[in-house]
Order: C-alpha cells, then sequence, then structure tokens
C-alpha cells in the first residue's frame, strides 16, 4: 500500500465512527436471560404434578416391552 493509498483510506474512514464493543453487556443480557429461564422453568414445573417412576423397573426394561427375570 503506497502512502496516498493510505491517506484516501485515512480520509474514507474518518468519517466512519466505530463505537467500542460492549462485551460486559451482552455477557449480563445472556446470563439474565439464562437465569430467566431457569426461573421460569421452575415456576413452569412446579404447577404439574411431579412424575414418579420405580427406577428398578425402568432400568431393567427391555426395549420390546418385556421384563427380564431379575437375577438375584
Amino acid at each position: 500500500m503506497t502512502r496516498r493509498d493510505q491517506e484516501l483510506l485515512d480520509r474514507q474512514l474518518r468519517g466512519l465512527h466505530i463505537r467500542p464493543r460492549h462485551d460486559g453487556t451482552m455477557i449480563l443480557a445472556i446470563v439474565a436471560m439464562f437465569l430467566a429461564g431457569i426461573f421460569l422453568g421452575n415456576l413452569r414445573s412446579e404447577a404439574r404434578e411431579p412424575a414418579h417412576f420405580n427406577t428398578m423397573e425402568t432400568a431393567l426394561a427391555a426395549p420390546g416391552g418385556s421384563n427380564p427375570a431379575v437375577l438375584r
């Protein structure tokens, strides 16, 4: 790039006002949305009756729907 090219580029960019990035504000907004989602999800889950599972039967259930014999 020649000196003349640099001067032309400087004149073109002089009118361009690039604002500094606000990374902290963006991070704060993302964290606020995340916490709001957790809060609203918690409120929504408390409104319904919780599902109860028998973990042993669920863990031993065969894909075809039949329960294999449990070894004891």
